[in-house]
């Protein structure tokens, strides 16, 4: 069990350098919600609130493993 218990935080970290390296804020949320803090979105993923899609190209391999 702890191993899986290691795996999900390993992922959990990862996805951390991941958003903090190529995750940019929902325009909308900025223009819409100024002292609220925006959804930071990855490319091509869809803000939840506002339903506004990042058009920037999917990340590569290598970037996702190199973050």
């Amino acid at each position: 069990m702890s191993d899986m218990v290691e795996m999900f935080q390993g992922l959990k970290t990862h996805m951390k350098r991941v958003r903090a390296k190529y995750g940019v804020a929902c325009p909308e949320c900025v223009r819409l919600l100024p002292k609220a803090h925006p959804s930071i979105l990855l490319p091509q993923q869809t803000c939840r609130i506002h339903r506004y899609q990042d058009q920037r190209p999917d990340l590569t391999d290598d970037q996702y493993e190199g973050a």
